[in-house]
């Protein structure tokens, strides 16, 4: 065990050191990062310690340890995360182009690192019972956030992102109509509905959420009712927030969500106009006019997303499904759409446990033949745009915080830089019919604005600066361009005609306009309603033409300067401790002392997880120890168990063992992800006279289908294969067993519905007898011999998308499972049959923890076995049985 020991030790040390991370350490932070992202850290050095300062003050926050803050540059979308164990933040340094922090968001570093570091403030502050039971280590932090309703959470973070940094949700319209709609029509989700994120509209529920409930507090009783809460909370955190809510306030969080309601409603006047998308959750987006009738894309959580076409006032038609999401995911021509598809690498070395390396590429759909061509790879382009003759196509490219215009050469399937701006976003392009003109938007600083780019290269700009919200430039059939802004609070459609009258509004709705477009004399234009984005559409004679009028830009444009030269130098990943927990443990029916301990790295790539413990039956010293380094595209493992108590051979085992998971191939197409995983492994168990020595090799892999749904409870369409070979040998290797295991598992979506079938068939064959393999659920196997196979049957059915609030969370989802198993024998060169089926009915639910937003699926199963007429009924959770109840006299459980 010693010889573990020390491979353990030797493995953290190199590897801590492996990969070319830098840091920077200013006063507060310890930035994290690699080489190539060295400008963005810099930037984020230059406000890293004021914000904390500020933020500290403000949430009453005291530590003198620095900040992990850990950032990431090869993502294809924006994101952020705040992590316990140890506690420390991610930051993508990719923008997020659909711009959900808000259009007036200055610096997408500063608002995403306000926000985060406002989670660690509040999740990582030595308040409650973490100040009692901090001998325990650092992560009993994170205690009562398991308790923590996801507003709370949010919340917080939703109001300093906009209070400390410029722009942020709070200051940003379209978050403003997730609430304020739903409280026009009377259909405002309750408080225990926002404490986790649901299956409907909005998506980002408990962030609107804990705004308004955060933002109201806050607004009312000053930020030390905030801290006091959740001081009080973090005390006693069992029975949620009410009681700390009362004891500040006087009134219960419930009582406070209604204030804040009834302080934000608002009286929104509706445009009247036909509905012409489909009805129920989802969200529909503006339609194109094409060869084969008025497209558009639109995705639900019911029916996955797909294209549409619209014919008059017929129910709209889903075409095919598609795997993207968001409108700027799709542009259509005549007779073409023009996607950009999203997908990870997990044979990238880059890879981080918690930040994949992804990628944005670009697909040409013929919309006739349904043909698909890849036009991209390993690209990183959004919000594609085609010419109405499908000559011409550009695209929006990530270049580190910004955005760039590139030029798609479809022919030739190459792409070429075209326009970019230093310290601008440019994105929404749009072509006109022949391809000669390109409108898009370019956000900076805050500030909005759309220009022309020719083909001789020269740039106008049409409209703004300003730091109303432009949206969703395109080019109307007589040249003209319709365009979305705000201005005072609420969407308008406004015509840019450079030749006559300039800019004029055209029609306004308090519900929100996000895109327009006039098809057949009528304006079609997307609006929100509290199932998610419709499209409405209204005559185009009762459009207005009014004088446009918007804000004057927030300020003039300034680069980032960097005040203090931070030294910058190697990183090294090391393990830090967060957790030691009492863990006793249960030895021959006698308890013994033990302890439990957690260590993890900054990047995640390494942790060490285990217990030790003395048995004083024994007198020996026991422990468990799982090593497990994550190398971005390999993982290795190395558990060890010492003395380890073993009640059928009634000694005391020692084991060690070593395990190496490689993608051995990886595809991400547009029908189907495919990926083959090699698994070998060696282990070594003693009694300290008998030795025995296991080798195996696995190789596994799935294709999945990308027409993925939420209702698909059971997953999409796929299959999967596993086979391996395992090898014993005990003493000096003159004893050798063997045993060769491959299953094939195959799950098919039933004529385009939500309901599934899925057939899988495992096999065993070993030199020792196949023993306990591949039982029928719980039911002991009533046979042996050299080799088994197991026939199954599923009929998979979804039941439903819930919104159900439970305990510290919610109940999301539930499916139900029809299952029958057979098996087969080899015995002497004869075929037997188990003489025995089985069936079984499962029911599983899907539970999300509002604090962590962890989901659990709990299930109870009842199976049947047929032929010898038994019974028994599993109660588990995620696919792991926990409970068996067998109809034996007493019918106690089953462990």
């Amino acid at each position: 065990m010693r010889k573990f020991v020390l491979l353990v030790l030797f493995v953290s040390f190199f590897a801590s050191s492996v990969y070319a991370y830098q840091q920077i350490e200013t006063q507060h932070t310890i930035i994290i990062f690699e080489e190539q992202d060295q400008m963005f850290a810099r930037e984020v050095a230059s406000f890293a310690d004021e914000v904390y300062e500020n933020l500290a003050s403000y949430l009453d926050y005291e530590s003198d340890g620095k900040v992990p803050v850990v950032m990431t540059g090869k993502t294809a979308w924006a994101n952020g995360y705040y992590a316990p164990f140890p506690a420390s933040i991610y930051l993508y340094i990719t923008s997020p182009d659909d711009r959900f922090i808000g259009s007036r968001t200055a610096s997408w570093l500063k608002s995403l690192y306000t926000h985060e570091l406002t989670h660690y403030l509040h999740l990582n502050a030595n308040v409650g019972l973490a100040k009692v039971l901090g001998f325990l280590g650092p992560g009993v932090n994170a205690f009562s956030t398991v308790f923590m309703p996801g507003w709370w959470i949010e919340g917080i973070t939703t109001h300093t992102e906009t209070t400390f940094a410029e722009g942020g949700r709070g200051d940003s319209l379209p978050f403003a109509l997730s609430y304020q709609v739903p409280l026009q029509e009377d259909s405002m989700w309750s408080l225990a509905q926002g404490a986790y994120n649901g299956p409907f509209t909005p998506s980002g529920r408990i962030y609107v959420t804990g705004y308004l409930m955060v933002d109201y507090l806050i607004n009312t009783y000053g930020v030390d009712a905030f801290n006091t809460i959740n001081r009080k909370f973090a005390a006693f955190p069992f029975f949620g927030l009410s009681p700390a809510f009362r004891k500040v306030t006087g009134h219960s969080a419930k009582e406070m969500f209604t204030f804040a309601l009834d302080e934000r409603k608002q009286s929104l006047a509706p445009v009247a106009g036909d509905i012409l998308s489909k009805r129920g959750q989802g969200n529909s987006y503006l339609p194109t006019e094409t060869k084969i009738g008025m497209v558009g894309f639109r995705e639900s959580p019911y029916d996955g997303s797909a294209l549409y076409r619209y014919a008059g006032e017929k129910e709209p038609e889903s075409m095919f499904p598609l795997p993207i999401s968001g409108r700027s995911s799709v542009t259509l021509s005549d007779e073409q759409a023009l996607l950009s598809v999203e997908s990870i690498d997990p044979t990238n070395p880059s890879n981080l446990s918690m930040v994949q390396v992804s990628y944005s590429d670009l697909y040409l759909l013929d919309l006739e033949s349904r043909e698909v061509t890849r036009l991209t790879e390993h690209q990183r382009l959004v919000h594609p745009a085609l010419s109405r003759d499908g000559k011409r196509a550009v695209a929006s490219r990530i270049s580190g915080t910004n955005y760039e215009l590139m030029e798609i050469y479809l022919e030739q399937q190459s792409v070429v830089p075209l326009y970019q701006e230093e310290g601008s976003s440019l994105l929404e392009p749009s072509l006109n019919a022949d391809g000669s003109l390109l409108i898009f938007l370019a956000l900076e600083e805050g500030n909005s604005a759309i220009k022309l780019l020719d083909q001789s290269g020269n740039v106008q700009t049409l409209v703004g600066p300003t730091q109303d919200e432009l949206r969703a430039p395109l080019f109307a059939e007589d040249g003209t361009i319709l365009f979305v802004g705000e201005h005072e609070g609420i969407f308008s459609v406004y015509r840019y005609d450079g030749e006559e009258d300039g800019t004029v509004k055209l029609l306004s709705d308090p519900s929100g306009i996000f895109a327009a477009r006039i098809i057949s004399g009528s304006l079609i234009y997307e609006t929100y309603t509290p199932e998610g984005i419709a499209l409405k559409s209204v005559a185009v004679d009762r459009m207005e033409h009014a004088p446009a009028n918007f804000t004057e830009p927030k300020r003039a444009p300034r680069n980032f300067e960097e005040e203090i030269e931070y030294p910058v130098l190697p990183y090294r990943d090391h393990l830090h401790l967060n957790l030691v927990l009492p863990f006793p443990f249960v030895e021959a029916n006698n308890m013994q002392p033990g302890l439990w301990f957690h260590a993890t790295s900054n990047l995640r790539k390494q942790s060490l997880i285990g217990s030790i413990g003395y048995s004083f039956q024994g007198m020996r010293p026991i422990s468990n120890v799982v090593y497990q380094y994550a190398g971005g595209n390999y993982s290795l493992q190395l558990a060890g168990d010492l003395n380890v108590y073993d009640y059928d051979s009634d000694t005391y085992l020692t084991s060690a063992s070593a395990t190496v998971d490689i993608p051995a191939y990886y595809h991400a197409g547009f029908n189907t992800i495919t990926r083959f995983s090699l698994q070998p492994s060696l282990s070594v168990i003693t009694n300290y006279s008998v030795w025995e020595r296991e080798a195996t090799l696995a190789l596994g892999g799935y294709s999945m289908s990308r027409d993925y749904r939420t209702i698909d409870f059971f997953g999409p369409s796929m299959n999967e294969a596993v086979a391996g070979f395992q090898m014993l040998t005990q003493g000096d290797a003159s004893t050798q067993r063997f045993a060769v295991f491959a299953s094939v598992m195959h799950q098919q979506r039933l004529f385009s519905s939500r309901h599934m079938a899925r057939a899988s068939l495992s096999g065993i064959t070993s030199s020792q007898g196949v023993g306990s393999a591949y039982p029928l659920f719980s039911f002991s196997p009533r046979g042996d011999g050299d080799a088994k196979v197991r026939l199954s049957a599923s009929y998979l059915l979804p039941l439903a998308l819930l919104d159900f609030p439970f305990l510290y969370g919610g109940l999301t989802k539930a499916g139900l499972e029809l299952s029958a198993q057979t098996a087969w024998y080899l015995a002497d060169s004869t075929i037997q049959w188990e003489e025995a089926w089985a069936l079984g009915v499962a029911l599983t639910g899907n539970y999300v923890i509002g604090g962590s937003s962890s989901a659990f699926q709990p299930f109870v199963r009842f199976a049947y076995l047929f032929g010898p007429d038994d019974w028994n009924i599993t109660i588990g959770i995620n696919g792991q049985g926990i409970l068996d109840f067998f109809p034996t006299p007493d019918h106690a459980p089953r462990l």
